[in-house]
């Protein structure tokens, strides 16, 4: 059974080039893909993200301070797998919705410390066309406006709106169109974060 989620994500997609969507997933699995992110930050897991890609891409605190744990599905655990899966079944839904071959999706838990942020980007490399589409779910319990670390999308005129990275919220949008920035954050703010690709996994 097709999840009626899948259709209205793929409806604003194609209108907007973005979704927004809050509650897809039960409370009890959000709040166990937070405490994962939590605990393998506190150990040290996490990484400094890097800016760019193969040989030239290096850590710029000036462009973004967030850091990343790299996920794989063989190794998930019971909840991760729970969305895992979710996240597969949106993305077998957009691959016929829109007529574009997927091949898999990458996930990584990121975590922006106090003070961290993200400069505009768009997700897709100048190159290459693999990323097709992006997509963040946040996992931010009792996040408030003041507490900062808000998405900002730009629009085609240079407006731009801001979507608050509240527990729950899915944002899934087109890697190759949306210009956004991560603003600087109050408070660690967590997230899980993928691209849908083209592209088969290499080493």
């Amino acid at each position: 059974m097709i999840n009626p989620i899948f259709g209205k994500i793929a409806e604003q997609i194609l209108s907007q080039s973005i979704a927004i969507k809050d509650d897809v997933l039960y409370s009890f699995v959000l709040d166990a893909l937070a405490q994962e992110a939590l605990t393998e930050y506190r150990q040290g897991e996490f990484k400094d993200a890097k800016f760019g890609k193969g040989i030239a891409k290096q850590r710029i605190s000036e462009v973004r301070g967030d850091k990343v744990f790299w996920l794989n599905k063989v190794d998930a655990s019971a909840r991760l797998k729970t969305y895992w899966n979710w996240v597969e079944g949106l993305q077998d839904y957009l691959s016929e919705y829109f007529r574009i071959y997927l091949e898999r999706t990458e996930l990584h838990f990121a975590v922006y410390p106090i003070g961290a942020f993200y400069s505009p980007h768009v997700d897709q490399f100048r190159d290459q066309g693999n990323r097709v589409f992006s997509l963040i779910l946040y996992l931010n319990k009792d996040w408030k406006p003041a507490d900062g670390g808000q998405l900002r999308v730009y629009n085609d005129d240079g407006t731009f709106y801001d979507i608050q990275p509240i527990h729950g919220r899915v944002v899934c949008f087109r890697s190759d169109q949306i210009l956004h920035e991560v603003l600087e954050a109050n408070k660690p703010r967590i997230s899980l974060t993928g691209w849908m690709r083209r592209d088969a996994f290499t080493l």
